[in-house]
């Protein structure tokens, strides 16, 4: 049985198949800033999730990024 295909990113976003998450935005770009599924984080494991009042938290296999708008993203 052939494997499926990833699903097609929205705007500003990626995946890493074969992780069914997508990364976006600022988080996407400090993941790829490091190194992306070959950096230590490893493939996305979840999606985005709230964090805090109006920033978002997304867990990697070996860590995770947070963004709020007043620090921009960083590796948690």
């Amino acid at each position: 049985m052939a494997a499926a295909a990833p699903l097609q990113p929205a705007a500003d976003c990626q995946t890493y198949w074969p992780s069914p998450f997508q990364v976006c935005d600022q988080i996407k770009d400090l993941y790829n800033s490091l190194g992306g599924a070959a950096s230590p984080l490893g493939f996305p494991s979840s999606a985005a999730q709230p964090y805090g009042t109006d920033g978002l938290r997304q867990t990697f296999t070996g860590g995770a990024i947070i963004w709020t708008p007043g620090t921009g993203a960083y590796v948690e």
